[in-house]
């Protein structure tokens, strides 16, 4: 009997040796199914970036260019505003004409008096 039970165990533990074998193949085997998705994944990262890279390249071009244009927009109302104010002056400097003229003055000395 002892023979037996020991063909038994030696059977039993071959057994679990070869479950645990297949187990681990098999975990083995997915975890390489899981690593080669990785990749792939981080491969379309990597593609991505570049594609960003680009247009990031493209965005900064732009910017560059938006800011040309306002700088000549600033230029432009700058030189508004310079003649804002000398339009002012002028119209400033004609009503100070009109107030030493007094045109009612002229017109009020022009006229008979009705008194």
């Amino acid at each position: 009997m002892p023979s037996t039970l020991r063909l038994v165990l030696t059977a039993l533990v071959g057994l679990l040796a070869a479950a645990a074998f297949a187990f681990l193949l098999k975990l083995m085997h997915d975890m390489s199914q899981s690593v080669g998705r990785m990749t792939e994944d981080i491969a379309g990262m990597a593609a991505d970036m570049h594609r960003m890279g680009g247009d990031i390249g493209a965005l900064s071009g732009q910017v560059a260019g938006i800011r040309v244009g306002v700088d000549g927009m600033a230029s432009d109302v700058r030189g508004m505003r310079a003649s804002v104010d000398r339009m002012s002056a002028v119209i400033q400097s004609g009503g100070k004409q009109i107030e030493q003229i007094n045109p009612m003055g002229v017109m009020q000395q022009l006229m008979p008096s009705g008194r």
